[in-house]
């Protein structure tokens, strides 16, 4: 299917890697103008090595945490290509660890905030008017599972989600006429390097030997009795990626304030 969005101009945070590296795939393939942001630049720089064959592709290193470079960002992006049409909030910084409640500290939740939440309202509103200018414009918030239904251990972080929620829907209801659509999609266990990480630092913390275990293994072992998911596996970066695209198109022309879970049935079958 061809998605109507080629030579467009994407915005993708957190896109050096795992899921937003995915998104960016996605849309290249669809001929969409990407600037890619993330903290690490040699990691920024082979993600876009990957994608220089398949589309235009400029980078930006940059804390999403800081305003000043969220400007830089979308300085960066019109300098390149001159405008910007769609918006991809990925980035997700989160401080703390899964501490639990107690644990986290102000900073903790200040931090998560602002990598997640404050993030996508300082990009959102720097790029909105110009897109409801042109009467054309796309944002995705990537939030999470986590922000439908709450994992005890990150508070801090299912919290921020459901403010990524809240205001997608906001923006989605106030800039409609404007023909800025604005969704939110919901992954829920997705196989990345950093859930990987997590699963085995999390069975270390609770004294399990990991040293000799696969990854497959870590992540069966700690994941699998936790979190049973209908359709029978845990997500790919490639599942939420073509979500997002889908998303990013002409194709949903007439899609805005949805709350998508691409989670394998499971936020269905708590509820």
């Amino acid at each position: 299917m061809d998605l109507g969005i080629r030579n467009r101009v994407a915005i993708v945070t957190g896109g050096s890697k795992g899921i937003g590296f995915a998104i960016a795939e996605a849309l290249a393939r669809e001929g969409v103008r990407l600037l890619l942001c993330a903290r690490n630049q040699n990691g920024l720089e082979h993600a876009a090595e990957r994608l220089r064959g398949i589309t235009e592709v400029t980078t930006r290193s940059a804390d999403v945490r800081r305003g000043e470079d969220c400007e830089q960002i979308v300085a960066a992006c019109r300098a390149a290509f001159g405008t910007i049409d769609i918006l991809v909030n990925n980035a997700a910084a989160s401080a703390g660890g899964p501490a639990g409640f107690i644990a986290l500290s102000d900073d903790d939740w200040r931090a998560t905030y602002e990598g997640s939440l404050m993030s996508a309202v300082r990009l959102s509103r720097l790029v909105i008017p110009e897109m409801a200018s042109r009467k054309w414009g796309r944002i995705v918030m990537i939030a999470s599972t986590s922000g439908r239904q709450p994992d005890v251990v990150v508070p801090h972080y299912n919290a921020a989600k459901a403010a990524m929620i809240s205001l997608s829907k906001t923006l989605a209801n106030a800039f409609a006429a404007d023909q800025v659509l604005v969704n939110c999609v919901c992954p829920g266990l997705v196989r990345t390097e950093a859930l990987e990480a997590s699963a085995r630092r999390r069975l270390d913390e609770q004294g399990v030997e990991t040293r000799e275990m696969s990854e497959d293994e870590v992540v069966a072992r700690y994941y699998g009795p936790r979190r049973p998911i209908p359709l029978g596996r845990i997500g790919r970066p490639t599942d939420v990626a073509g979500m997002v695209a889908l998303l990013c198109s002409e194709q949903a022309s007439w899609i805005t304030g949805a709350c998508i879970d691409v989670d394998g049935g499971w936020v269905k079958s708590m509820l």
